[in-house]
């Protein structure tokens, strides 16, 4: 599998599944799979803030993300998406 160490978002890609299995939120470890579809979904939601937003770590821990954090993932998301399909097209 090929890793992936963003400011906000680490993980490694699923060869088999065409996934992202996402093992970090900022510090905070985590064990989610997220599909392409579902990335595309949080940089939709993503886009439309335009202030700071919480997100759910593990269902139960809220992370504030400030603007510029909000910026970089979506940065770091379309990063992973263009691997996705760069890696397994």
């Amino acid at each position: 599998m090929d890793n992936f160490a963003g400011i906000i978002f680490s993980g490694e890609f699923d060869q088999d599944q065409h996934m992202f299995y996402l093992t970090q939120v900022r510090n905070l470890e985590t064990a989610s799979i997220l599909s392409e579809g579902q990335l595309k979904l949080l940089i939709d939601y993503l886009t439309q803030q335009n202030e700071s937003c919480t997100v759910l770590v593990n269902d139960q821990l809220p992370v504030l993300l400030k603007q510029e954090e909000v910026m970089q993932l979506r940065k770091e998301l379309t990063i992973i998406i263009n691997q996705l399909n760069n890696t397994y097209s």
